[in-house]
Parts: C-alpha cells; sequence; structure tokens
C-alpha cells in the first residue's frame, strides 16, 4: 500500500513537472510551482527529487528514453535508404504528435543553455546514436549508393523540416490549410516532400525524377497522383 502511494505522487510530479518544463521551459519552471501543481508540500517534492535538475533529467528521458534505440534499430536494417528514413521520419512525427511542444521546448533549451541540455542527451547516449547515422552512411558512401555529404547538412535538413510544422501548427491550419484539409494530411505531403529533399541531396543520381521516383515507391503512391 505504502508503495502504491509512492508511485501515485511521483507520477503526480512528473506529470505536473512535464508540463511546466515543456510551457515554461527549465529557467522558468520553479521547484514551488511544480509542487503547487503536484497538490504537494516543496518538501515532499525534493524528498522525491532532489534538485530541479534531476528532475529535469527525469522528465526529458521519459519523453525520448524510447525513441533513440528505435531510431538505431532502424538505420541498421537491411533495406534501403529511404525506405529506412521514411520509417524514421515516421517515429519522431509521432513523437511530435503526441507531445506537440516538444519541438518548442528543444529549441528554447538549445538557446537557453546547450551544454546543459547536451548534459542531458549524454545520459540517453546521443553519442551512440550520432555514430550509428555517420558509419551506417559511410558504409553506403563506400559502396556507390549514397553521396558524400556532411552529416551536419542531412541532419539539418532533415529536423529543421521535420520540427516546423509542428512549432507553426497554428499558423499552418489557420492560414495554409483549404476547407477540408487536415493537418494529418499536410503532414503526409510534407513528409514526402521531406524526403525529395533529402533523395536529392544524398541519392547518388542527378536525376531529380528518379528521385521523386524512389520516394513514391517508398511511401507507395502511384504514379498516377498528380504533385502540386
Amino acid at each position: 500500500m505504502r508503495n502504491d502511494v509512492n508511485d501515485n505522487v511521483e507520477a503526480r510530479i512528473v506529470a505536473a513537472a512535464r508540463t511546466m518544463f515543456i510551457e515554461r521551459g527549465y529557467a522558468d519552471a520553479s521547484m514551488s510551482d511544480i509542487a503547487v501543481a503536484a497538490g504537494i508540500k516543496r518538501s515532499t517534492l525534493h524528498y522525491y527529487f532532489r534538485t530541479k535538475d534531476r528532475l529535469f533529467q527525469a522528465i526529458f528521458v521519459d519523453i525520448v528514453r524510447d525513441i533513440f534505440p528505435r531510431i538505431q534499430n532502424i538505420l541498421t536494417e537491411d533495406r534501403p535508404f529511404m525506405s529506412r528514413l521514411n520509417s524514421v521520419i515516421d517515429e519522431y512525427m509521432s513523437l511530435f504528435r503526441k507531445n506537440p511542444a516538444l519541438p518548442q521546448f528543444i529549441i528554447g533549451e538549445i538557446q537557453r543553455d546547450v551544454r546543459h541540455l547536451m548534459g542531458v542527451l549524454d545520459s540517453l547516449e546521443f553519442e551512440g546514436y550520432i555514430s550509428t547515422i555517420r558509419e551506417r552512411m559511410l558504409l553506403e558512401i563506400r559502396r556507390g549508393e549514397l553521396r558524400r555529404v556532411p552529416l551536419c547538412m542531412i541532419l539539418l535538413t532533415l529536423y529543421s523540416q521535420m520540427i516546423f510544422p509542428f512549432m507553426t501548427r497554428d499558423l499552418v491550419v489557420t492560414l495554409m490549410l483549404a476547407d477540408g484539409e487536415s493537418f494529418d494530411g499536410f503532414l503526409f505531403e510534407w513528409k514526402r516532400r521531406i524526403m525529395r529533399q533529402i533523395g536529392y541531396l544524398v541519392l547518388n543520381t542527378d536525376n531529380r525524377a528518379e528521385v521523386e521516383r524512389i520516394v513514391d515507391a517508398t511511401l507507395g503512391i502511384g504514379n498516377d497522383c498528380s504533385v502540386s
């Protein structure tokens, strides 16, 4: 019974802190406000999480701890690059759908104190994730399947295009979608465009039409589908 009570209190703390951190960022989320939101005394909060940094790490890890291993597994699968890219984008878009404020939160923490954020990412073995991407791409470059493109260019192209629609969702929905269009429908077409941009960048062909054919085949889009 005692463990059930402890688990319930900790769950309330985590839920309150998660909302507070994402809405306000690390600097503006106070332990006092988190305690109030969780309906507990500050001394009780410190019993479970002695410092704000430990609480922040617990929240951030809780949100993203599963995605890096899944991405690494996808990257090492024996299937074409564009097929794996499609699955990687799906993983991130699923994460952002469940946590729509996460992209803005991450950008805010990068601007506030990137070393602090990287310290948290280190606990998730983020460097191993980057190494997996680098090693796999070098292998495919040696095989002649991909161009030799700086990894930073690929990652910046990919991540900037993935997160921007979620950071500007209200604007997209209010001003840019026609009647009857859904945000999910927009995201599917946007993913298609992301994959094309990455394909132009890394696939070992100068034929843009061939890149577009590969992307559409990967997405299961027939040749009769028009491109706006």
